[in-house]
């Protein structure tokens, strides 16, 4: 036998409403047992998504650790320099003027450290095309034609660790140049460079001679 919380009386075991008053009666021992299954579904579910949560940061993690490079930038310079690209941070190019040593066209290194991204043009006007510069998050220089083919685009910006055409929805992976909307041809084509002191140099012959792909 059990007693009935409201008004005391005796209740059988089984029973579920109070034969004198009325009220309801609370099976301690099933509510119990509810709380307790609700409870471990709930820490499985929690650990369930901090497992899925910390999958992705980690495979995230190791997709930049590991990243498989475009072949050109793979042969690129780097510098150690802390860079966040913030993933909602978005960083314009920065327009600059380039000069001519014997073969090169240069710029200061100083210029892509403070502004990540930058455009320029053969000082010559000898190739109408713009070059671009960018730092990606790994310390590699990148070197490449200004221009997306498919859109005609010039300019380029930085978000995230992606490179985003500033005219369509086109952008790619900052290091491997793998798209991730359209366009996988028409990424800024790159083109190789040195580093020699604080300067970026690229052989003017490359940039003058470079052909549109499509």
């Amino acid at each position: 036998m059990k007693r009935c919380e409201h008004c005391g009386s005796e209740v059988g075991l089984e029973a579920t409403f109070c034969p004198s008053c009325g009220s309801a009666i609370v099976n301690k021992d099933m509510a119990r047992a509810t709380r307790s299954g609700t409870n471990r579904r709930t820490k499985w579910i929690v650990v369930g998504l901090l497992t899925v949560t910390f999958v992705l940061l980690f495979s995230t993690y190791l997709s930049v650790l590991f990243r498989e490079y475009h072949p050109v930038i793979e042969q690129q310079p780097e510098i150690v320099v802390p860079i966040q690209y913030g993933l909602e941070t978005k960083t314009p190019s920065k327009l600059i003027e380039a000069s001519i040593k014997d073969q090169w066209i240069v710029i200061p290194v100083q210029q892509l450290r403070d502004y990540k991204i930058v455009r320029f043009h053969d000082p010559a006007g000898i190739q109408a095309i713009p070059i671009l510069a960018y730092l990606t998050p790994e310390g590699k220089i990148v070197t490449a034609m200004s221009l997306s083919e498919n859109c005609q685009s010039k300019d380029f910006y930085l978000q995230g660790h992606n490179i985003h055409c500033a005219n369509c929805p086109s952008y790619w992976n900052m290091s491997s140049l793998e798209a991730y909307a359209c366009c996988q041809r028409f990424y800024p084509d790159p083109i190789p460079s040195i580093l020699v002191n604080d300067e970026i140099r690229i052989e003017a012959s490359v940039v003058r001679g470079w052909q549109p792909r499509s």
